[in-house]
């Protein structure tokens, strides 16, 4: 086996780290325990990936608002230590990283005012006091107040345009700026029409030098202030447009995250990435095409009189010709919204398609299903290009009706005001003439603009609608704050506990009850679809709108915080997810701070030490996508190691050894008695063999318990389990299987 690099508490500063870590994290704990919220520090370390390391007071603000609590960091003086009394217990920072709870501030007759700190890491309830020269000498001012959340709140804001808006309006600051720098430009970039009138109508009559002097030096003044004020606009808006970019991928992530599993399971994977993608669409539509065309209209304010000022009669021509365009468009928006939403549906099915072909080329290659995935792509691509065709044809429409309207408004503009000058030279000049159609064009363009933001925004409302219908779902209840956190032993009882997956669906458990003492080790058997994997859904809190009751340790399933009742159940299902990295860090993702001692004996309980060893780069070797470089049975072992790695009190090996070969299973087999000590075992195995050393074997038949029994019982009266039993050991005698298993077990169910 390759050499191995260090883990961290490898080191002695990886040690010192580890030890102020969990200083913070027992501090923390211990507050939160006193505002009536349980919190275990592992609870912590998973929830928040923390390997030994610095946790900062953002990180600790989190955590608390998470747990049901708020917190605030502050930096405070000893003076200021007195306002602090109705706050306390709070988590006091030390300058070398660590934390203590501070309990109270009193007055002491001898020193005068005093701190009184206690050590949660320690195992003594002694408290001690600090004067200011102590304390200071330690501490630099960080505190942490946290207290209980009692007001109910409101339910979090619906998805939609609104919310968008919203979030957007959270940077008003920066936009206001923007908006700022936009107003100024448009003044500037109003003035050389009015300069092109002064050169036209003045500078070249009178053959003014001077005047022509000062007109260049002020354009140079312009160019240089709008190319400053332009550089500024797009600066800002690339900031807010971050931000809110920041903003969206975390509030995705949180929500896909809260979301229950039934939901992922019912919706192609496709069509989740397909309507997730939108949300750019959302993004640019706010920060570009509405921001923009808001900013393009504040200029009108004062364009409009300006037009008027210059000449009502072009003015009124001008205003004709702009109200047919912006009518024209509209006409047009309901038509091209319908014709969108049918693109879209096009190319999510597309997109769906695409995914699942990738997902599962495994299968169309085994069994030579190119051919019809390329059929079927095909008549998708069609549909697409027809949609995308379709739309465009229909577009096409508007641009051409308009197209000429919006040209005479330049060109109009001249024609008339020319013949004006005919008729009545005194009622404009040249120069007059020229920045009027120059100035027309700045009014058209935002009203036209303006008119065709109604058609984006029926395109985003829709692409809000794609969204919403997965961001508006309904997370699931991890009663995160409010759930019961209380240390898990391992008893588990169902009672009377029935369950569909849906309205219509027949019962995938009907009536099931039976309870499991702690350090029990329970084995589920039963033909396909009887329900023995809905059973440990439901103790993993995956499915709750099941009807009967479900215990652990006496607390009602329902009231316990999910997060801390999966921290608490290692599962391993039959098909198993690796993520990229090494075979380390597969192990120890759900303990990042495990010492390497800890991984290797993992692995050696789960069988995975024999075929590590003979890869070049031992643990440290790298899994490609999906662990394609190891064989069924290794990812199935390393599986296994990963869930023995927390140290459960509740182990579920759901077919875990279905595809391990003869020998591997044989080396489970061995461990299982060492894997069961300790913890409560559910396993479900069509492997009968695999069930023999349990202390009971629940028969599941249709959704209801069928027989309960050790092993040597029910090949004497199930039939079931005895007709099994026997297709699987044909090559033993059949007297020999009644022969009582010499096997230590711990009383019956």
């Amino acid at each position: 086996m390759g050499e191995l690099a260090k883990l961290p508490g490898d080191t002695a500063a990886e040690r010192r780290d580890a030890v102020t870590q969990n200083s913070i994290l027992r501090a923390f704990t211990e507050v939160a325990s006193r505002c009536g919220v349980t919190i275990t520090v592992e609870h912590l370390r998973r929830t928040y990936v923390l390997s030994a390391g610095h946790i900062d007071n953002q990180i600790l603000v989190a955590m608390a608002r998470d747990g049901g609590l708020d917190a605030r960091a502050v930096k405070t003086k000893w003076s200021d230590m007195p306002r602090l009394k109705k706050s306390l217990p709070a988590i006091l920072r030390l300058k070398d990283g660590t934390a203590l709870v501070l309990e109270s501030v009193r007055e002491d007759p001898t020193v005068g005012r005093v701190v009184v700190l206690s050590d949660p890491t320690t195992s003594s309830d002694a408290m001690v006091a600090f004067d200011e020269g102590h304390l200071m000498a330690v501490w630099d001012g960080d505190i942490i107040l946290v207290k209980r959340r009692f007001t109910v709140a409101d339910q979090d804001r619906p998805f939609g345009l609104a919310w968008l808006i919203w979030q957007a309006l959270s940077e008003r600051r920066l936009f206001a700026d923007i908006a700022a720098a936009a107003l100024v430009s448009t003044v500037f970039a109003m003035a050389p029409p009015f300069i092109f009138m002064i050169v036209m109508d003045r500078v070249l009559t009178n053959h003014s030098m001077s005047t022509l002097i000062v007109i260049g030096v002020v354009l140079i003044l312009i160019v240089a202030f709008e190319t400053a004020l332009g550089h500024l606009r797009r600066f800002f808006t690339e900031i807010a447009t971050t931000r809110i970019d920041g903003r969206l991928n975390l509030y995705i992530l949180e929500k896909m995250l809260a979301l229950p599993m039934e939901y992922f399971e019912k919706n192609p994977t496709g069509m989740i990435l397909s309507k997730l993608g939108r949300i750019w669409q959302i993004r640019n539509f706010l920060t570009g095409q509405m921001f923009g065309t808001i900013l393009d209209l504040v200029p009108l304010v004062g364009l409009i009189p300006a037009l008027v000022i210059l000449n009502w009669k072009l003015s009124l021509f001008v205003f004709t010709l702009t109200t047919v365009v912006f009518i024209i468009v509209l006409v047009f928006v309901r038509p091209i919204g319908r014709k969108y939403a049918r693109v879209v549906r096009a190319e999510q099915a597309k997109g769906a398609h695409l995914v699942e072909s990738i997902y599962g080329m495994k299968t169309i290659k085994s069994l030579a299903l190119e051919g019809r995935r390329r059929q079927e792509w095909d008549r998708l691509v069609a549909q697409s290009i027809s949609a995308r065709h379709d739309l465009g044809l229909l577009a096409n429409y508007p641009t051409t009706m308009t197209l000429p309207f919006e040209r005479m408004i330049y060109s109009g503009s001249l024609l008339l005001g020319a013949w004006l000058m005919l008729t009545n030279p005194a009622s404009m000049g040249a120069g007059a003439m020229i920045a009027f159609a120059m100035l027309s064009m700045r009014l058209s363009a935002p009203l036209i603009r303006l008119a065709r933001l109604q058609q984006d925004l029926a395109e985003v409302r829709g692409a809000i609608g794609e969204v919403a219908s997965i961001m508006n779902t309904p997370p699931e209840q991890s009663r995160a704050g409010t759930g019961l956190r209380l240390p898990v032993k391992g008893a588990i009882s169902f009672q009377d506990v029935r369950f569909r997956y849906a309205p219509a669906a027949p019962l995938a458990l009907d009536g099931v009850s039976f309870d499991v003492a702690c350090g029990q080790m329970i084995g589920i058997m039963g033909r396909s679809g009887s329900g023995k994997t809905t059973v440990t859904r439901l103790l993993q809190g995956l499915n709750p709108a099941y009807e009967g009751i479900i215990k652990i340790d006496g607390m009602d399933l329902r009231e316990i915080d999910l997060a801390h009742l999966r921290t608490n159940i290692g599962v391993v299902p039959q098909e198993n997810f690796l993520f990229s990295g090494s075979i380390r860090e597969n192990i120890a993702i759900a303990k990042p701070g495990a010492s390497f001692t800890e991984i290797v004996r993992a692995a050696q309980l789960a069988g995975a030490e024999e075929f590590i060893e003979r890869l070049p780069r031992g643990y440290d070797t790298g899994l490609q996508e999906g662990a394609t470089n190891l064989s069924g049975g290794q990812r199935q072992r390393l599986a296994i190691a990963r869930a023995l790695l927390i140290d459960p009190p509740v182990l579920i090996l759901d077919e875990a050894t279905s595809a391990l070969d003869a020998e591997s299973e044989t080396i489970i087999n061995a461990n299982l008695q060492r894997i069961a000590q300790g913890r409560t075992i559910i396993c479900i195995s069509h492997r009968l063999s695999m069930l023999v050393p349990a202390d009971a074997i629940i028969v599941l038949e249709r959704g209801k318990v069928y027989d309960i029994g050790r092993h040597e019982e029910l090949l004497h009266r199930c039939d079931i389990y005895k007709h099994l039993w026997f297709q699987q050991n044909r090559h033993i005698d059949r007297g020999a299987a009644h022969v009582p298993l010499a096997i230590a077990r711990s009383p019956n169910v």
